[in-house]
């Protein structure tokens, strides 16, 4: 017994050795402690020791190291570790003690293949309240004990489940969710997550892996949450109601209708203004529907539909004519003139005009314009005197001479000298007078009274013919008939001349007279004929023809002048000669001629020699001895006394020769004057001798040669045929030599041939056209002889002719000093003609004919005086000089207004100096300097402020507006504004504008109530919202409460209220009254949180304040929901209020926390487990105030504070219902939970075994220990020892 417990005893003692070789007590180190290994991947373990030992090593199914005694550090290393169980450890031999060892815990583990999400027997959209399971299914991963299955929603955590299997290779594991979604889940994703939490020494962070979302759809049965009244606008279909009037959720989405007054509506059909009311909107999807009524009021813009015209009697009240249809109710605006005026006056005739009237609401304006006629009994403000042109109406009476104001339009109708006039009537010069004008309608009738001067053009009649006497006064023989009074120009040739002179004898003929006003011109043409003795300038000498008449005496050889004309006798050898009798041969001498008129007679003395042609007489034969003188055997009679040429074979001979033999011949002889020619044909019969016939004297034209000698000149007969040469002043001349004017003199013709020469002498006098050299200009006093002033050099001597304008004048005369001019002489012989024409100025002192009073205007020099207004004459010409004032002026200076009066015009040269006065008024424009502002008391008489200065006077014209008004009148206070005014004359125009500001007391005409916003002063109160007139500008100032305010003060929202506006002048002051409501932005005051009971209504916890008053949205996560709900404990979140009027938005945000008893997110409810494994159970459950939990099993407590219950190596006594209990001061709920255990053959792992066993040796020895330690106490003392060594195994192992 005692051996077999010493055995035992060793036994246990070995293993209480081995046992606690694992503990502390072994002197070894690992590191790490424990190793955490990815299937497949390296591990790396040291184990070290501090004490001297026989020998250390790793023993390992992989990368065991053999035990080595010169190392205190070894590693176990393994590149690849793929053994899912293994169990290295490190052991250690110290020199003192025994063997010990120390395992090395390894975890292998391996990550998910894949990790996914499913519902379970359950496809597509899934119905609220209705419960699904969800399962996850996680492949592969190990070891499952260290697996954790998470379930979120979202992002919310709604479960975990783990694993207490202790199987270290790869496992599926599929775990399943049940759910009861409702609406707020639609688009919820549900998702799980895999993760291995290996520990301090795994990978950090835990290895996760996430299936992917499953989102699911929800179907539920609509909602409206609220709906609110609206008011759209006409055109708006239903379609456009606004989403944030109403909120209407659903899955699938509802179908919106409407039904109104019990019918159904189509949502896209636009309202009209007649479609307000009460409406249904139904929401309609396959779960159910729901419907919300509101009030659907249409609003409009205004529309006006005013008359074109309204007439309103003068000072009775006047009202809208016309009222807009709109809603919201339109606001009034009434315009005149682009201004703003009162709705309700009482108008003055003048309010006449164009108005529009606007209606004005939210939505639009509407605008008419119509005109107002004011009825009002006639005015007229003015009537002016009027000078009118003949052959016009009285129709046609100037608007700017009389101004006439009526309504109904008044009649206008005319009298003159008490009777009735037509006013279409053409006035005649005869109707000037006084007239009225009258001015009638419904109402009344005004007249007034005008002078009206018809005016006419003027109208010359006068006779064709005036006579009158030589150097008497001319006065205008007529005189025109014309309004105003024309003015007369008398013109000769063309040229204008005085109307009153003394005419001189050859100042007779045609004369214009002209008559001349503003409204025309009249012409009249007559003949002047001066009266006066008669003057014969010259007679000459005359050879007329026989058979001529006295009375054919040529009108150049004489002139005689008279007016009336003269009788025209003739007297010879003191005897009356009848004018008409032939003239005779025989009728040559003295005779006088005589003219007579009625006031004298004169005569004058010439010689009349009566020519006539040649009359030949001659035998038929005639007989002449050769070389014996040859006589014209007969001669012609004739005056003047012809030239005989003698003819043989057609050429000329001498007439007196000596006949040579061969000179017989038919001859003829030919008798010659002026007046004609005799011929008479013979033979002579020559008894013959050679000889030069003849020679005659020749007169040829200068040019002429020698050789053109005329055969009938000379006659050369010999035969040989002499040759002929010539000689002059005793020297040979060539016969071809041109001759000239100085060649004439005695030439000798020779003629010779070889028997003789003889030679014959003549005279040659060489002829030329006669030619002047006059100068341009001559100059002869007045009345001195005349002769003229040059002659011309002529052969033959040319006889010389005057002219002046045409007409033939006597050479030597005594000149007037208006003989003046271009003269012309002309020198004449039978060779040719020369003209000359030259100046003649006749040198005369200075004559100022007439000189007339002139107007010239301003700035017009006297150098312009008009050359109708006056005629100075004088030779040398006059220079002229003006004299005002008796000083001299210069006639280039400018002309001022200031320079009227009288003027003396001189006229000098060196005869003599002349002078004549005339009145100069100097016209000028009308020029207006008026100031920019008048100033004038309202009904006060207004007068001209500024008148012009403007010779002639000028006419004046008022306008305002653009339209002429009366002069004098009595303003009233709207009259004010801007006037033109305008002074008219002949010269010019002379505009200026100024301003009447018509002082008046203030004058409020409305005010009406205001709603500015806070921080506006009352200086910004509207112009529409008041009309204030006065002049000077009134000052406005304030009341409210009695007490003065600042204007300029901004309002603020407590300064609402009555108050007053008073306008103020010099002149007085008027308030009105009105409300003024400030109004502001609204402004939310929110707590940062607020607590709602759970299904209790909930009302918007603060209010803002803001006026208008504000519309309230209330929004949650962005969407807008309805103000008053009732909250479900999940409603719990932030939310944002927002305020909002025409002034501005207001936002807070705060958090709204569901106050609500507890209640139990989704987790797994059953468990059926093995004996032995770890379950924990999940109470996920929320409530406010946070919940108090605790956990019961069988009707007792068993945990408090944990949401979380772990089961350890749960038993078959660890079946049953476990109940999670959550309460709070809103109330308690229990969730349970079903545990089963299925029982198994438990085997114990060896290392429980051990540590079983160990304890129980320990116990056993602990026993044997006391009782031998007591014994030895006893009866002595022991040793137990182990003497035998521990050594390792040939595996390695102990």
């Amino acid at each position: 017994m005692a051996c077999f417990t010493m055995l035992l005893l060793q036994l246990l003692i070995s293993l209480l050795l081995i046992s606690l070789s694992h503990g502390d007590h072994c002197p070894l180190q690992l590191d790490p402690q424990r190793a955490v290994v990815r299937y497949g991947g390296s591990v790396e373990v040291t184990c070290n020791t501090s004490v001297a030992h026989k020998g250390m090593g790793w023993e390992a199914s992989e990368g065991g190291v053999p035990m080595t005694k010169k190392q205190n550090l070894i590693t176990w290393r393994v590149s690849e570790l793929t053994e899912w169980d293994i169990k290295p450890f490190c052991y250690i031999n110290p020199n003192k003690g025994a063997q010990c060892l120390i395992e090395l815990p390894v975890t292998v583990y391996k990550t998910p293949d894949s990790v996914s999400i499913s519902t379970v027997n359950h496809r597509g959209p899934m119905i609220e309240g209705q419960q699904y399971e969800l399962q996850c299914d996680v492949h592969d991963v190990a070891p499952v004990q260290y697996l954790t299955v998470k379930w979120y929603k979202n992002q919310t955590r709604l479960n975990q489940t783990t694993f207490s299997d202790t199987d270290k290779t790869p496992e599926n594991k599929t775990v399943t969710l049940l759910i009861r979604p409702d609406r707020d889940d639609n688009r919820a994703q549900y998702w799980c997550e895999a993760e291995l939490d290996l520990g301090a020494e795994g990978p950090q962070p835990s290895p996760k892996y996430s299936s992917k979302p499953l989102s699911i759809t929800v179907y539920y049965a609509p909602i409206i949450q609220f709906c609110r009244d609206w008011s759209p606008l006409t055109g708006t279909s239903l379609d456009s109601y606004p989403l944030n009037l109403y909120s209407v959720e659903g899955n699938p989405h509802p179908d919106i209708s409407w039904r109104h007054k019990s019918s159904p509506v189509r949502s896209s059909m636009p309202l009209t203004r007649y479609d307000s009311g009460l409406y249904e909107i139904i929401a309609r999807n396959d779960l159910n529907n729901v419907s919300c009524f509101m009030n659907i009021i249409v609003e409009y813009p205004p529309e006006l539909n005013c008359n074109k015209s309204y007439e309103v009697k003068e000072k009775t009240p006047f009202k809208l004519p016309c009222k807009a249809d709109g809603l919201p109710k339109p606001e009034y605006f009434l315009y005149k003139n682009g201004k703003i005026i009162q709705h309700d006056f009482y108008p003055n005739w003048n309010d006449s005009g164009l108005y529009q009237l606007t209606a004005h609401n939210q939505h639009g304006t509407s605008n008419s314009t119509f005109t107002i006629k004011i009825l009002h009994a006639p005015i007229i403000q003015f009537c002016r005197d009027w000078s009118p042109l003949t052959g016009t109406s009285l129709d046609s009476y100037p608007l700017n001479l009389y101004s006439v104001e009526g309504n109904p339009h008044p009649d206008i109708s005319w009298r003159h000298k008490s009777s009735p006039v037509s006013s279409s009537m053409l006035l005649t010069r005869y109707d000037s007078g006084l007239y009225e004008i009258i001015a009638r309608n419904d109402l009344n009738n005004v007249s007034c009274f005008m002078n009206i001067i018809v005016k006419y053009p003027p109208e010359l009649n006068c006779n064709k013919s005036y006579e009158v006497k030589e150097k008497t006064l001319f006065k205008l023989p007529c005189i025109a008939d014309g309004l105003p009074k024309p003015e007369y120009f008398l013109y000769k040739n063309g040229k204008i001349i005085q109307h009153d002179f003394y005419p001189n004898w050859n100042d007779s003929g045609l004369y214009q007279l002209t008559a001349h006003n503003q409204h025309g011109t009249s012409n009249s043409t007559f003949t002047i004929k001066i009266l006066h003795a008669p003057i014969i300038q010259f007679c000459r000498d005359w050879s007329p023809l026989t058979g001529t008449s006295l009375d054919s005496y040529p009108l150049n050889l004489y002139s005689v002048e008279g007016n009336p004309r003269p009788d025209i006798s003739w007297r010879h050898k003191s005897s009356p000669v009848r004018s008409s009798m032939p003239l005779t041969r025989y009728d040559s001498g003295l005779y006088e001629i005589i003219a007579r008129n009625d006031l004298n007679n004169v005569s004058c003395f010439m010689n009349i020699t009566v020519e006539y042609p040649p009359e030949l007489n001659c035998n038929k034969s005639y007989e002449v001895k050769e070389k014996t003188p040859f006589k014209l055997p007969c001669l012609a009679d004739g005056l003047p006394k012809p030239e005989h040429f003698l003819y043989k074979n057609g050429k000329i001979i001498q007439h007196d020769f000596y006949p040579n033999w061969n000179d017989s011949g038919l001859y003829q002889l030919t008798a010659h004057n002026q007046h004609g020619t005799s011929n008479s044909t013979f033979t002579i019969k020559i008894l013959h001798a050679p000889i030069i016939q003849f020679c005659r004297d020749w007169s040829p034209l200068t040019g002429t040669s020698l050789d053109s000698y005329p055969l009938n000149l000379y006659s050369v007969e010999g035969n040989p045929r002499p040759d002929i040469s010539w000689r002059h002043k005793s020297s040979p001349v060539r016969s071809s030599m041109p001759l000239t004017r100085h060649d004439s003199g005695l030439y000798e013709i020779i003629a010779r041939n070889d028997l003789n020469n003889v030679s014959c002498f003549m005279n040659i006098t060489v002829e030329h056209p006669p030619e002047l050299n006059c100068n341009k200009s001559y100059e002869v006093k007045e009345k001195t002889p005349f002769k003229l002033p040059c002659l011309a050099d002529g052969l033959p001597k040319p006889e010389y002719f005057l002219y002046k304008n045409g007409k033939i004048i006597q050479h030597d005369f005594y000149p007037n000093w208006n003989d003046s001019g271009l003269y012309q002489l002309t020198a004449h012989n039978q060779h040719g003609t020369s003209n000359s024409t030259f100046t003649i100025k006749i040198l005369h002192a200075p004559i100022i004919q007439f000189c007339r009073d002139w107007s010239p205007l301003t700035g017009t020099s006297l150098d312009s005086y008009p050359l109708n207004l006056y005629s100075v004459e004088g030779n040398p010409r006059p220079d002229i000089s003006w004299r005002h004032k008796s000083s001299p002026v210069r006639s280039s200076m400018p002309l001022t207004r200031h320079d009227s009066g009288l003027y003396e015009i001189i006229a000098r040269n060196d005869l003599n100096n002349v002078s004549c006065f005339m009145n100069i008024t100097v016209e000028h424009p009308p020029e207006l300097n008026c100031n920019k502002s008048y100033e004038v008391k309202e009904k006060t008489p207004f007068k001209l402020p500024c008148l012009a200065d403007g010779l002639p006077k000028p006419e004046y014209f008022l306008y305002k507006n653009g339209k002429i008004i009366q002069h004098d009148f009595y303003p009233n206070w709207n009259d004010s504004g801007l006037y033109q005014l305008t002074a008219h004359n002949q010269h010019g125009t002379s505009n200026s504008t100024f301003t009447i500001k018509i002082l008046l007391a203030p004058i409020i005409q409305f005010c009406r109530d205001w709603s500015p916003l806070t921080g506006t002063s009352l200086d910004s109160y509207p112009l529409n919202v008041y009309s204030v007139e006065g002049n000077p500008r009134p000052d406005i100032s304030w009341r409210h409460k009695s007490s003065p305010v600042r204007s300029s003060m901004p309002l603020t929202r407590y300064d609402s209220g009555r108050y007053e506006i008073i306008a103020r002048n010099d002149l007085n002051n008027v308030s009105c009254f009105m409300n003024i409501i400030v109004e502001y932005p609204p402004e939310l005051n929110c707590n940062k949180s607020y607590e709602v009971r759970n299904k209790t209504l909930f009302k918007l916890p603060c209010i803002v304040d803001g006026l208008p008053k504000p519309e309230y949205f209330l929004y949650k996560n962005g969407k807008i929901i309805q103000h008053d709900f009732y909250p479900n404990w999940n409603d719990s979140g932030l939310y944002q209020l927002t305020a909002h009027n025409q002034h501005g938005t207001s936002n807070s945000t705060f958090t709204i926390k569901i106050l609500h008893a507890p209640v139990f997110y989704d987790s797994q409810e059953k468990f059926v487990m093995e004996e032995g494994s770890n379950i924990t159970l999940e109470c996920n459950t929320t409530g406010n105030p946070e919940p108090e939990v605790w956990w019961s099993f069988k009707n007792r407590n068993i945990s408090t504070g944990g949401r979380h219950f772990n089961i350890e190596r749960a038993t078959s006594t660890s079946a049953g219902v476990y109940t999670c209990s959550a309460t709070n001061k809103f109330g308690r709920n229990d969730k349970t939970f079903i545990v089963e255990i299925k029982a198994l053959d438990y085997v114990f792992p060896n290392y429980i075994l051990i540590v079983v066993v160990v304890f129980a040796l320990l116990a056993v020895i602990i026993i044997l220990v006391v009782v031998i330690w007591r014994r030895r106490k006893s009866s002595g003392h022991y040793e137990i020892g182990l003497r035998s060594e521990m050594q390792p195994l040939s595996n390695g192992s102990l």
